[in-house]
């Protein structure tokens, strides 16, 4: 039967090379309380799969032209004719009334491109499956009842900069996204084997605020097929997942402090400030907005800033305890501290003469962490560390000894949302 010519609400889409789960996919979409959708099926390396009973509403592509999950993920998306694309995984199942809290999320927040849900994992045949993560990493488990199945869902952390950056912590299924801003955002990357979703994740927050449904709608079959079970594979996510999230932090940060009215500031401004940023520094100049020397205090009110930008900064001002609890002082909770600093680990810290301070990745413990903080009680600020690490930008340094440490702070202020990572404050 050849598809409706109706356009559909929804274009739920499932790549697959391995058919095995494709009927219980179906038989899940079909049990839907909203039946305004369409599912697009993208058969790719030699995976071979029709429904018992034709149904319009399937529409069923072979395309063993394409390889890879970016580029299958890519075509199935560009025959979505729905007004909302919907990531259903070929071993997954979606609750019942998933599209219908999908659809009534999206009318209430008109402005979010992005909705998603709790997620609960099942096993191979389809029980309960227990697994859990460290939860003092901010996981969060409940029992809850889905079509009833007695599952343990996992609450989803909240749509921070941080957790969007690492797909660790990113939202998860089920995933949702409005075709406009898809296409807007560039649509899924065709080079991409690992992590697309990480990485279409992080451009669709730089065009809107994503969604959370507290409610589980999407089932995580859980089995040794799974990609993330292959050890070489396993280890080129966790480096990848680091390297997007480099990428991208500091277009996060940013979107989200422009879109809660919040200052972005860039410390050190003169003849350098990004677009978006209000430029500090103790001179007049080019790109220069707020003439001040800090520690002293900025003309500012407190939680007025949701990004600060502190790239060679630091080891200008010799007074660290009072420029942390200034920057700590004007960031909103949950609010960002982006540094990069010659590290006094390498011959960098020491070979300007008109460097004061010296910082390496110890030095940021006195201020994510509750056991230093005590050795210097004139420190007010209280951070999650986002990431702590110490590298070479290029071959140059690296021959020169001059390592740079980078930290990314998270400001712990009562209202921040929960940041994915373990809290030593």
């Amino acid at each position: 039967m050849p598809p409706s010519t109706a356009t559909p609400r929804f274009s739920v889409f499932t790549p697959s090379h391995r058919p095995r789960f494709l009927d219980e996919c179906l038989a899940t979409l079909q049990a839907q309380t909203c039946p305004d959708w369409e599912w697009i099926v993208l058969l790719n390396n030699g995976a071979r799969w029709r429904p018992e009973y034709p149904d319009e509403r399937i529409r069923v592509v072979i395309a063993d032209d394409v390889v890879g999950v970016g580029a299958a993920k890519r075509r199935a998306c560009e025959l979505a004719r729905g007004e909302i694309l919907v990531e259903l995984d070929h071993d997954d199942l979606l609750a019942r009334a998933c599209l219908a809290e999908l659809g009534k999320a999206f009318d209430a927040h008109p402005d979010a491109v992005f909705v998603y849900s709790n997620t609960a994992q099942i096993t191979e045949d389809g029980g309960r499956d227990e697994t859990r993560f460290d939860e003092t990493f901010g996981w969060q488990y409940e029992d809850v009842d889905v079509d009833g199945r007695r599952l343990l869902q996992v609450v989803s952390l909240a749509p921070t900069p941080h957790n969007v950056a690492y797909i660790w912590y990113a939202p998860n299924h089920v995933r949702a996204f409005r075709k406009e801003s898809y296409e807007k955002a560039g649509g899924y990357d065709a080079t991409r084997t690992v992590l697309d979703d990480q990485d279409l994740m992080c451009r669709l927050f730089h065009l809107g605020d994503f969604h959370h449904i507290n409610r589980c709608l999407y089932l995580q079959r859980v089995h040794s097929a799974n990609t993330q079970c292959e050890p070489e594979i396993n280890a080129h996510i966790q480096r990848e997942t680091v390297t997007l999230y480099d990428k991208y932090i500091e277009a996060n940060a940013l979107a989200w402090t422009l879109r809660r009215g919040l200052l972005a500031l860039d410390l050190g401004s003169a003849h350098r400030k990004p677009p978006g940023y209000t430029g500090v520094d103790r001179r007049a100049g080019e790109g220069v907005d707020i003439v001040a020397t800090l520690p002293g205090k900025l003309d500012l009110p407190d939680d007025s800033v949701g990004l600060v930008r502190a790239v060679n900064f630091l080891e200008y001002v010799p007074a660290k305890v009072p420029l942390i609890n200034e920057l700590y002082r004007l960031l909103a909770p949950g609010g960002m501290l982006l540094t990069l600093t010659a590290s006094s680990d390498g011959r960098g810290a020491y070979q300007d003469p008109t460097h004061v301070a010296y910082y390496n990745e110890n030095s940021f413990w006195y201020y994510t962490d509750d056991q230093y903080r005590t050795f210097v009680p004139d420190i007010e600020a209280r951070f999650q560390s986002s990431r702590l690490v110490t590298y070479f930008p290029s071959e140059w340094h690296t021959e020169k000894d001059i390592s740079y440490v980078v930290a990314n702070l998270i400001a712990m202020k009562e209202g921040a949302a929960r940041c994915g990572g373990k809290l030593l404050v």
